[in-house]
Formats: structure tokens, C-alpha cells, sequence
């Protein structure tokens, strides 16, 4: 960039934020980040703090700034005026999110903005070891209660109804979902919109789940917390069945397992996403298993085989047919599934550290997939 990025945002509604400034900021917050050092426009309730807890280069008081203006009716927009106008600013980059009215405001002013349309820093998408140890973290809270919920799931009788039942009452989606996600409070880490998907449900990717689980049908689980402390994602899918499965139950289970497989060991740097979800398709095709994603509803695997992992759930790349090479230091998951209505839906998903010829499995949950 030939000039200075501008964030205005919190952390919670801008990754790239949190990636600049090392901490969580509830409010919003004005950023400069010059490629090197950030410097920030903090209020009275956050500039204390973030000397002690941001990697930000230099704060300035928005209070003080504030108090510089002569006008009646300062606005925040004035404010941050000021502030760029005192680092002798002229030009400036801003995100696709950027608020509307403040870049009126600071064209209005005489700045001149050019919009940064990539979807993330460029620099995230290679992490750094201690993001590593972060997506480590998240993934071992996710290998603690997967176990347990396998535990339920196998202390579980089945009604006349075929429905679950545990501690005597019907275990449904909705409270397995709310044991896993209390547990993951309890060990460091918050999960929301947690799947718990069973039979048709399952089929629907990002269908949460409703009702009683059901022994015989596939129950699909997708996990994806992140910590409290530094917000780094892990993103672990498993689907169980309660009971024997049927011929058909268990071919469908072995050939996204083995295409699951098969895509982990392709990882490397070099590697061209293309080629390794032209590889999981002929696999797929092989078994007899057509996929479409425009049939109604769609069938087989109508989703990519995975994406970039770290401060956001979904980050770049995409694991699909875009012709992407991978570099060693991606963090990505992969997650073939397969979905067809008349047997139910499989996907299996762990997060994976790509090397220059090699490859890393962060996700350390056992594939446990039959629970008698």
C-alpha cells in the first residue's frame, strides 16, 4: 500500500483488528496501521488498558484530540478528522466495511481513499507459531468434550420412539448443543450456533438441529469455538450413529473417511486446492456417490473441502476448484461430506497445519463414530 490503512471498528465486528492490536476492544476504535507500527485513537475507558495489554505502537487520547477542537457539536467524526489531520495524513486505505458516513465525512475533508477490497490482511494468512499454539489450545478443549459427548451419546437408552434418552429425559439437539457449549465456557473458550444435526437435518449443512436424536440415524456434530483469551478458532466436525449401522450407513461413513483422509496427505506447500478436490470428487464419483448442487435439494457434496482457520472461522483460502496454491505456515480444515436424504448426511472435518512438504493434524478427537 502507498499509504496507511484506516480501521474504525471494535474486534468482535473486524478479525483484523484483533490482529493489529493483539487484544479484544469492545467499542469502536480508530487504527492506523502503516505496514510496520499501529498507532490508535483510544477513549479514556480503553487507554490505560491498552498499554498493557495491545501491541499498538503509540496511543493518542481521544479525549485530548477532542479538547483541541474549538467547535460546538463535535462529532466522532471531527475527532478522528483531527487525529489524521496531526499525523499529517493526506491518503489513506480503507476496508469494504468501513463505515459510509465517516468516509463521506473524511472525502468532505480533503482525504483521499482507496479501498482495500482483499478479505483479510494479507500477513494472517501465514501464522505465526503463536497462533499455532492458539489454534492448538482451542483444538484440546475440543478434544476434552467430544469424549464426553460420546459418554452421553453411549449412556443413552432408546425409547419405543427410537428417541435417545439420558438421565431420563429425551436427548435432543438443543441440549447436547447447550451441555457442549456450557462445557466449552467452563474450559476457556465460547461456542455459539454449535450443529448438532440428526437424519434429515444432517443433510442441510448448516442446519443447527431440532428436536430428539435418534438411535440409527447419523448425527452430525460441527464444533467451532474460539478462546476467550485471544480468539483463535478450532473447527471439528464428527458424525455418530447410535447403534449398528446399515450397509448402506456404513459405505456412506468409509468414503468420506477415506476422502477425508486421502485430502489431509495431499496437503503441502505447492499444492493447488483444485487438484486436491478434483482428487476427493473421482473418489466419490468412483463409489457412485453424483453430487449437485443445483438439484432440489442438493445432493452429495455440494460444499468446498475446507477453509483458512484463525481469528475467524472462515478465512482464506478456500479449499474448493479456484485455482489457489497453499504455503506452508496455512492453518486450513478439512472437511469432505456427503448428504443425500434417503441415507442421511456425513462430514468429518479436522484443522490441519500445512508445511513445505509436509502436513500437521492440529485436531486430536478420536473418529469414534459407532456408539453402542
Amino acid at each position: 500500500m502507498d499509504a496507511p490503512l484506516l480501521i474504525f471498528s471494535n474486534t468482535k465486528a473486524d478479525s483484523d483488528l484483533r490482529y493489529l492490536i493483539g487484544t479484544h476492544v469492545p467499542d469502536d476504535i480508530a487504527v492506523i496501521f502503516d505496514g510496520r507500527e499501529t498507532t490508535a485513537l483510544a477513549s479514556a475507558l480503553e487507554i490505560n488498558r491498552l498499554k498493557n495489554e495491545s501491541k499498538i505502537s503509540k496511543l493518542v487520547a481521544w479525549d485530548a484530540v477532542k479538547a483541541s477542537i474549538k467547535t460546538d457539536k463535535i462529532t466522532e467524526c471531527d475527532v478522528i478528522i483531527r487525529f489524521l489531520g496531526e499525523l499529517e495524513l493526506k491518503k489513506i486505505w480503507v476496508k469494504q466495511n468501513f463505515p459510509i458516513y465517516l468516509a463521506d465525512k473524511l472525502r468532505a475533508s480533503g482525504f483521499k481513499i482507496d479501498i482495500l477490497e482483499l478479505p483479510i490482511l494479507p500477513q494472517r494468512l501465514l501464522k505465526s507459531p503463536g497462533e499455532i499454539a492458539e489454534i492448538r489450545t482451542a483444538a484440546a478443549i475440543v478434544a476434552k468434550i467430544f469424549p464426553e459427548v460420546e459418554g452421553i451419546l453411549g449412556d443413552s437408552s432408546v425409547n419405543a420412539k427410537g428417541e435417545l434418552v439420558h438421565g431420563g429425559e429425551i436427548l435432543t439437539s438443543e441440549r447436547l448443543r447447550t451441555i457442549m457449549e456450557n462445557r466449552c465456557q467452563q474450559l476457556g473458550a465460547i461456542a455459539e450456533d454449535t450443529i448438532v444435526a440428526c437424519a434429515l437435518d444432517a443433510c442441510d449443512p448448516h442446519c443447527v438441529g431440532h428436536g430428539a436424536l435418534r438411535a440409527g440415524e447419523f448425527i452430525l456434530i460441527d464444533f467451532f469455538p474460539h478462546l476467550k483469551s485471544s480468539g483463535y478458532y478450532a473447527d471439528v466436525s464428527r458424525t455418530f450413529i447410535k447403534g449398528k449401522p446399515s450397509p448402506q450407513q456404513f459405505k456412506l461413513y468409509e468414503a468420506v473417511k477415506f476422502a477425508h483422509d486421502m485430502a489431509i496427505e495431499m496437503l503441502c506447500g505447492g499444492v493447488n486446492v483444485s487438484d486436491v478436490m478434483a482428487k476427493v470428487y473421482a473418489h466419490f464419483e468412483e463409489k457412485g456417490y453424483e453430487s449437485s448442487k443445483i438439484s432440489d435439494p442438493p445432493r452429495g457434496m455440494f460444499h468446498s473441502l475446507g477453509h483458512g482457520l484463525g481469528l475467524d472461522i472462515h478465512e482464506p483460502p478456500s479449499l474448493g476448484f479456484g485455482d489457489y496454491i497453499l504455503k506452508a505456515g496455512m492453518v486450513v480444515t478439512v472437511e469432505p461430506g456427503l448428504y443425500y436424504r434417503e441415507i442421511g448426511g456425513v462430514r468429518i472435518e479436522d484443522d490441519v497445519l500445512v508445511g513445505e512438504k509436509s502436513r500437521e493434524i492440529l485436531t486430536s478427537t478420536a473418529h469414534n463414530w459407532v456408539i453402542e
